[in-house]
């Protein structure tokens, strides 16, 4: 199995237009007993966990504080976010997998798809800024 994505151009308050490698996923919905499609989810090989923003987590967990509370920095403008941990099934490239995510208590967070039990599944091949090969 091999799913290709060409980078798509984002704005950057730094850097101006720049690309990004961004796929869509599907994440499984207890709740509504249904696959729902996240578009636009960075594949970040620096993130050890996938991250959703609060929005698009409570689609798929009813009380997202039921999760291990703690914090994380780096990802968002201000020093520390608060996020919730929880397993949660996904497809990506038609690959179905459970992996650990952080729901974020706000939505100043993309979403990202990180590595534990999510990117390390895969051969992750980055062409020059241009494409990503999920294999």
């Amino acid at each position: 199995m091999s799913n290709s994505h060409k980078y798509k151009e984002r704005h950057s308050k730094i850097l101006g237009i720049i690309k990004r490698p961004l796929i869509d996923i599907e994440i499984f919905s207890p709740i509504g007993n249904k696959w729902f499609i996240i578009e636009n989810v960075l594949v970040d090989t620096g993130a050890d966990l996938s991250v959703l923003p609060y929005s698009q987590g409570s689609m798929f967990i009813e009380n997202i504080e039921s999760g291990m509370r703690t914090d994380v920095s780096g990802i968002v403008p201000y020093a520390r976010l608060v996020v919730y941990l929880h397993n949660l099934k996904m497809r990506v490239g038609g690959h179905e997998l459970e992996a650990p995510v952080l729901i974020a208590e706000s939505d100043d967070v993309p979403p990202i798809l990180g590595r534990v039990k999510a990117i390390d599944q895969f051969l992750a091949e980055f062409d020059k800024g241009e494409e990503l090969r999920l294999k």
